[in-house]
């Protein structure tokens, strides 16, 4: 009887640990980590100052910059809330984030490329992102944003709405529309067919079919895309 309670204590023990909303690791806060990796990608600790290549499982930490390469993505999920983001080719971020009660205000700089968002309905949830010419600010939401090289940010919001400023002037972007944002100028227009960027990474399909002489057997194809 002893010993069971024991190993109750340290299970208890255990799923407390892994629901408190915060944790350190070498005195460090994690806030997020690597779900998934492709092609180059390489991590620019805020601590050692140094460039790591990015592994799926990877913890990370505020300050903490991504870079990936041509071909190339990185997902990202954050540990408050699950929020993920994703970096498509040739794209810089850094991850800036603090703690507000059991959330993470989170701020995160896209210097370069594209970004995918997919935002937790969450009460208490900030997140935003700057670019060198704007700031998307939601509250739960999925969204595209890109800054490229002609120093223009575009936005393609899929679902609700994100305020989208360059200092200036803000404007509201809803579902279904793209925002296009300059220094001297923020324009909002819907979106067109076959304008919303395709996310990389490896999309899988899944075909059924009927076996025509037996109606009880289905047989499945599945088909992975990479892009």
């Amino acid at each position: 009887m002893k010993l069971n309670i024991k190993i109750m204590l340290m299970i208890t023990v255990l799923i407390f640990s892994f629901m408190l909303p915060s944790f350190f690791i070498n005195g460090e806060d994690v806030i997020a980590y690597l779900s998934e990796v492709g092609g180059t990608v390489k991590i620019m600790n805020n601590s050692m100052n140094k460039d790591t290549e990015g592994k799926a499982g990877m913890l990370l930490n505020p300050g903490d910059v991504i870079t990936t390469g041509e071909n190339s993505y990185a997902s990202v999920v954050f540990q408050d809330d699950g929020s993920r983001i994703k970096l498509g080719e040739n794209a810089t971020l850094t991850l800036n984030a603090k703690r507000k009660k059991i959330s993470l205000k989170k701020k995160l700089f896209l210097k370069t490329g594209r970004l995918w968002a997919k935002i937790a309905r969450r009460r208490g949830t900030e997140f935003q992102v700057t670019t060198p010419t704007s700031v998307a600010s939601v509250k739960g939401t999925r969204f595209i944003i890109e800054e490229d090289k002609g120093g223009v940010t575009w936005l393609w919001v899929l679902e609700d709405k994100v305020k989208f400023s360059n200092g200036k002037m803000e404007v509201e972007v809803n579902e279904g529309e793209k925002g296009k944002s300059t220094k001297s100028s923020v324009n909002v227009e819907p979106i067109k067919e076959g304008e919303i960027p395709i996310e990389p990474g490896i999309h899988k399909m899944i075909f059924y079919f009927n076996n025509s002489e037996n109606t009880g057997i289905q047989k499945e194809l599945q088909i992975e895309i990479e892009k």
